[in-house]
């Protein structure tokens, strides 16, 4: 597919207009956020109650709960626009916050205790991490969901084991074919190679980050191989293995094999907390399980992280090059 130069210009370009600014914040706040909390200074302040067995692209998609027949019909079910639907879920169950691989957005300085992390149990560099190494970094959460932390569920379990267990399976096939056409494209993304080297302020320490998580996951398995048969071997034999270690480690009644197309009530009932109810034209009703972060969310909200990069490397560059202009007048005035 061609592209003119006016479209050319509005992917790269990192200015907006203010309307569609506003519709990309309140698509993906989280990265319009930055905390900047050293997690290292930091401590367990709520229980971790919940753990979320869920890999990438397995409790992302789903289709609206409809309102109990009990309740009145609400005419416009509300969903949001918003990634991770199990982590939106639990977010309004109460469960506060939920952990996901979009804190790293929120709280860029997360990313070097992940790297120490992964380095420590799959490269046997460094410490291992402890308990108080999790309440550290995952102190202000009451729950857990998909990577970094999957990649850590017997550690989780070791550290906190009153916490339940809830597994988002997903029949394999679809979910690699979820993640060739999400996560293997923007991996493979020669803009975000390109950025990974020029944004120093986040993509420089985001994607060795996922590399390294992804080489640790899926050993022997380069980018390359992601899409070939071989590929598809490797990445299904460590899923299914992931989930089988799960159901060893913890019993039946402490753990709960879940679909996000289920809707409210296993998991309301599992969690021993009530179905959330919203205010609608007719009355009361159940609100609607968040139906978020379909691939085409995930591409837009990829092209929203290379723009907002694209931006930070052009002010960076502004900067460099304003300083060099400023000291090049400077001896030129002193020298006439």
């Amino acid at each position: 597919m061609s592209l003119s130069l006016a479209q050319l210009f509005h992917i790269i370009t990192p200015w907006r207009p203010n309307s569609e600014i506003k519709s990309e914040r309140e698509q993906f706040p989280e990265l319009f956020v930055n905390t900047n909390i050293d997690k290292r200074k930091c401590t367990r302040t709520v229980p971790l109650k919940v753990i979320v067995l869920g890999m990438p692209r397995t409790g992302t998609q789903c289709k609206p709960l409809s309102p109990s027949p009990n309740s009145q019909t609400i005419k416009k079910l509300i969903t949001l626009p918003l990634p991770a639907a199990i982590r939106i879920a639990l977010k309004q169950l109460g469960f506060e916050d939920t952990y996901h691989m979009d804190n790293l957005f929120e709280n860029p300085l997360d990313i070097d205790l992940w790297h120490a992390a992964f380095l420590a149990k799959y490269r046997s560099q460094g410490r291992p991490f402890e308990k108080a190494n999790w309440d550290q970094l995952l102190g202000n959460c009451q729950a857990v969901c998909d990577l970094p932390t999957s990649a850590f569920i017997p550690e989780l379990l070791a550290a906190y084991p009153d916490a339940k267990l809830i597994l988002t399976p997903r029949d394999e096939a679809s979910w690699y074919a979820s993640c060739r056409r999400t996560i293997h494209q923007a991996a493979a993304s020669p803009s975000m190679k390109l950025l990974s080297h020029l944004d120093t302020a986040f993509l420089s320490r985001f994607i060795p980050l996922l590399t390294l998580m992804f080489s640790s996951l899926f050993p022997a398995c380069p980018p390359h191989l992601w899409p070939t048969p071989a590929g598809y071997a490797i990445w299904t034999t460590h899923y299914n293995a992931a989930h089988t270690e799960a159901r060893r480690l913890v019993p039946p009644e402490r753990r709960l094999e879940y679909s996000v197309e289920q809707g409210w009530g296993p998991l309301c009932e599992f969690l021993e907390v009530g179905v959330p109810v919203v205010e609608g034209e007719g009355g009361k009703g159940v609100r609607a399980f968040p139906m978020v972060n379909d691939t085409g969310s995930f591409t837009r909200k990829m092209q929203v992280v290379k723009r907002r990069a694209w931006g930070r490397v052009v002010r960076r560059c502004g900067v460099v090059v304003g300083a060099v202009g400023v000291v090049g007048w400077g001896v030129w005035w002193i020298r006439r």
